[in-house]
């Protein structure tokens, strides 16, 4: 996976767990707050995840933002595992191509029984 798109994984699971856990205003309400407070933008947030986390700690406490980070960090593994099992899928896929095209590739012998 790519730097590039592990962040953008990272940003979206980030907005969706807040807008989840919190509801679409206060997330649009915190975006805000955060925008003129600490000045990054909301696609800012996977490349400076730790001040992110400051941020809430700040706004919710240590407990309050832990549990979003904690709900966030298990949304993630899942998305992860996701694409996981879509690669693995595809390899499989290609395995058993591989295995069809050796197969029909090994030479046979004269009374038509493939060598082995």
């Amino acid at each position: 996976m790519r730097v590039e798109k592990f962040g953008e994984l990272l940003w979206e699971t980030m907005d969706d767990t807040l807008r989840r856990v919190l509801g679409e205003h206060v997330a649009e309400l915190i975006y805000g707050l955060m925008g003129r407070s600490v000045s990054f933008k909301r696609k800012e947030i996977a490349e400076k995840i730790e001040a992110f986390y400051a941020y809430l700690e700040e706004l919710f406490g240590s407990e309050g933002a832990q549990v979003i980070q904690g709900t966030s960090l298990k949304r993630l593994y899942l998305k992860l595992w996701r694409e996981y099992e879509e690669i693995e899928t595809y390899f499989s896929v290609l395995d058993e191509l591989y295995e069809v095209k050796f197969k029909l590739s090994a030479p046979s012998s004269k009374d038509g029984s493939v060598c082995n």
